[in-house]
């Protein structure tokens, strides 16, 4: 049986278990990479790591009984602080590859400006980085896994077959997700019915992210965890579920690249304490442009998430596991 397969007849507590197991493993094997800062990849990784390990704490609340200093929050205040290190790092590699090449002579100065605050506050936050994985908060968080990994405990609820919950597990979490304001930047409604702003009508689409891109950052973070949640369970089902997941994946990175785009610029004007428009007009442009090409990227899948056929199809599927 391949190592990524799971027997359907495990109960709730088991999966669990190989959930937790894997995913602690996961962000604990690369502490010493991380440390070594040659490469940004491993301190990414480490953060998706603690970040699936809090999200199958959230699934499987129900049927686990964790120690007091193993949840959400405890998790949380460490993956942000390995997400303001990482937040920095991406920052870098998007002006430096992607921004840097379409300068103008005259923006030179400014730029490198920006690039030394940069350098500056990234070796800050590593600073603090290092401090917390060495000390008390994550080491107490880590060994209070182990202790649990060693001797696991469960509710009555972790007995039940896998198969039996799953719908209950995903029900819930797909339909918040259709219920998210998100979903509605960039529409107008009347009488009840939805429409998507025209991609010609650029203006106005402008002025919805100017307004309304906390709605889609939000979102984004939803569907990051519906994504986590769905990617579990995958085994269970049929090849469209894993479809459906590749999309929620789709949708995270789409509604990433704007979130992206509202951090540099925010960065850029605090930096330099002015409209970027007016000392970086190449960048300014060049993220102009990438607005409208988000629209183009998201519009089809906003569509297909406001499809009332749609969402019933996938309600559908996932009350049809796999026997």
């Amino acid at each position: 049986m391949d190592e990524n397969q799971f027997d359907r007849s495990l109960s709730i507590s088991d999966y669990a278990y190989r959930i937790i197991q894997q995913n602690f493993q996961r962000f604990v094997d690369l502490e010493e990479s991380v440390f070594k800062d040659q490469d940004t990849e491993p301190l990414h990784q480490m953060r998706v790591g603690m970040r699936r390990l809090r999200t199958s704490i959230q699934v499987f609340g129900n049927a686990i009984i964790l120690p007091q200093g193993v949840n959400n929050s405890s998790i949380g205040k460490i993956a942000r602080v390995l997400g303001e290190t990482r937040d920095l790092d991406v920052l870098k590699q998007d002006l430096i590859t992607r921004y840097q090449p379409l300068l103008q002579k005259s923006e030179q100065a400014k730029f490198e400006q920006v690039i030394n605050h940069l350098h500056q506050k990234r070796g800050q936050s590593f600073l603090k980085l290092k401090k917390t994985l060495k000390g008390d908060r994550y080491q107490n968080l880590k060994q209070s896994i182990q202790d649990w990994l060693a001797q696991p405990t469960y509710t009555t609820m972790g007995n039940l077959p896998i198969l039996e919950i799953l719908p209950d597990l995903l029900l819930p979490l797909v339909c918040q997700l259709f219920l998210h304001s998100g979903w509605l930047v960039g529409t107008t409604m009347q009488t009840g019915k939805v429409s998507l702003i025209p991609i010609e009508n650029s203006d106005e689409l402008h002025q919805q992210l100017r307004k309304f891109s906390h709605f889609l950052h939000d979102l984004r973070k939803q569907i990051k965890g519906v994504r986590y949640q769905t990617e579990f369970f995958a085994d269970f089902y049929v090849d469209s579920y894993r479809e459906r997941v590749a999309e929620f994946k789709q949708i995270q990175e789409i509604l990433g690249t704007l979130q992206d785009h509202v951090v540099l610029r925010h960065f850029l004007e605090k930096t330099l304490k002015t409209d970027v428009s007016k000392v970086l007009p190449s960048i300014d442009q060049a993220m102009q442009e990438e607005s409208r090409i988000f629209w183009q990227s998201w519009q089809p899948l906003q569509a297909h998430y406001l499809s009332l056929e749609f969402r019933q199809s996938l309600r559908s599927l996932l009350t049809e596991t796999m026997s």
